[in-house]
């Protein structure tokens, strides 16, 4: 009996043995479970914010190009990679110096607004990636400024002639959207010459200014000198018209008026009455 009870505790220790060892084993793997989810959580566990969009590159079958993630909480295997685009509107910087076709340099600062394409972003991460700007936007764009300059005197780069800026908008948007990314405006924000070439150009159209204000009076002198000579004509046609009308009898017969209506009116006068040429009164002065 005393073998069979040693035996028995024999076995109540190995089995107590085996749970402890079990329950240490399950604890390391929880354990391990913990920290390899606290590492990995941020390639499981994936949060696209608002105004982005993302690409799943899958280890086993490469870039998933018929989805695009959109904005809120994705679950994914910790092999796999999720690569988040901005899909807002950005304007973007960047300084040029450029050869205008007299040969003389031209600093441009040109701002690029410009946004991927939602709808192809698979694409453009397959065939570019998310350096998208310095590889196509920057370099697209300095090569069609570098034609257009290329036209131009440096006069009319300075100041923007023959739709200059329009030119450089329209074919940035042709050579760019061909590489999945919108290319919404390009604009020239600041233009530098060298600074006898710049200090030529501004006299020059200082001086175009007062010859524009020299012209301007000119012609205002000149269609005053034609008014005056108008007024005159019609004076001396007037007075050419009253001239041939006025005959002594008229001159006599309009004195006598004048006279009785002097002599009906009821304020008081002074009347010479002499013997003129005419016989007509000269009236010296009137009170009231």
């Amino acid at each position: 009996m005393a073998y069979e009870d040693e035996y028995d505790d024999y076995e109540e220790e190995l089995r107590s043995d085996r749970r402890r060892r079990l329950q240490l084993y399950l604890l390391i793997m929880l354990l391990a479970c913990g920290i390899g989810l606290g590492v990995l959580w941020n390639r499981i566990v994936i949060t696209v914010q608002s105004g982005e969009a993302g690409v799943l590159y899958r280890w086993l079958s490469g870039t998933e190009l018929s989805r695009i993630y959109g904005e809120g909480l994705h679950i994914i295997w910790p092999w796999n990679k999720m690569n988040i685009y901005n899909v807002r509107l950005q304007t973007k910087e960047r300084n040029y110096t450029m050869l205008t076709r007299d040969g003389l340099p031209v600093d441009l600062q040109i701002a690029v607004r410009y946004q991927p394409d939602v709808r192809l972003l698979p694409l453009l991460h397959v065939t570019v990636g998310p350096d998208y700007l310095e590889k196509i936007v920057f370099p697209e764009t300095e090569a069609v400024l570098r034609r257009s300059v290329g036209q131009y005197t440096p006069e009319q780069v300075y100041t923007s002639k023959r739709g200059f800026l329009e030119t450089v908008v329209v074919r940035s948007l042709t050579s760019v959207e061909d590489r999945y990314v919108i290319v919404d405006d390009v604009l020239v924000r600041n233009v530098e010459l060298p600074a006898a070439v710049r200090l030529a150009i501004e006299n020059k159209l200082t001086l175009s200014e007062q010859e524009k204000a020299y012209t301007y009076r000119l012609q205002i002198e000149q269609k005053e000198a034609e008014r005056k000579v108008i007024e005159a004509e019609g004076i001396k046609k007037y007075q050419n018209i009253v001239k041939q009308s006025l005959t002594e009898d008229l001159l006599r017969w309009q004195g006598v008026q004048a006279t009785k209506d002097l002599a009906s009116s009821p304020n008081s006068k002074t009347v010479v009455i002499g013997s003129g040429k005419d016989g007509l009164p000269l009236i010296l002065g009137s009170d009231r």
